[in-house]
């Protein structure tokens, strides 16, 4: 447990701070996909976000195996710079800063394109309802009981 691992958890920490940038950067993106009604760019946006929390496992993974390296595994994020080696207590902090700031600004973003979103759902179901369907029942007729469904799209698994 030297200062290598020590250095190795603080770039781990610049890592998820650069994906979690992303995320935001992404988020903002599929704000703007909703408003312009651009399907296929929301699509390209959510598979980017998919590719993004596979790497966000992964940091995980990781992240939680140099905890335990350096025994802070039940250390909060905020007293992390307190148990590091003093040539390294300025680093860490400036790197558990900048995470959480790159974790607030995410947070923002995330939170405006969901807003965005339930608007346009709420939006789309005021016009089903003025078309004189019921929304709920509408969406309803995609979910058809497996009985409904014609037999040569019945499958049958088995282990």
């Amino acid at each position: 447990m030297g200062v290598s691992d020590h250095q190795a958890y603080l770039n781990l920490l610049r890592e998820l701070s650069g994906c979690l940038d992303r995320l935001g950067e992404l988020s903002e993106q599929k704000a703007q996909t909703v408003r312009q009604d651009d399907l296929l760019a929301m699509d390209e946006v959510m598979k980017q976000e998919q590719v993004l929390s596979l790497s966000l496992r992964g940091l995980e993974q990781r992240r939680t195996k140099l905890l335990a390296q350096l025994g802070l595994s039940d250390v909060p994020l905020a007293d992390l710079p307190g148990k590091y080696p003093a040539e390294l207590q300025v680093e860490a902090k400036q790197t558990v800063e900048d995470l959480r700031h790159s974790y607030k600004i995410f947070r923002a973003r995330a939170d405006m394109a969901r807003n965005t979103l339930e608007l346009n759902l709420h939006q789309i179901e005021k016009v089903i309802s003025a078309s004189g369907v019921d929304p709920k029942t509408a969406a309803a007729g995609y979910e058809s009981p497996e009985s409904e469904l014609p037999k040569n799209m019945k499958t049958d698994f088995r282990a």
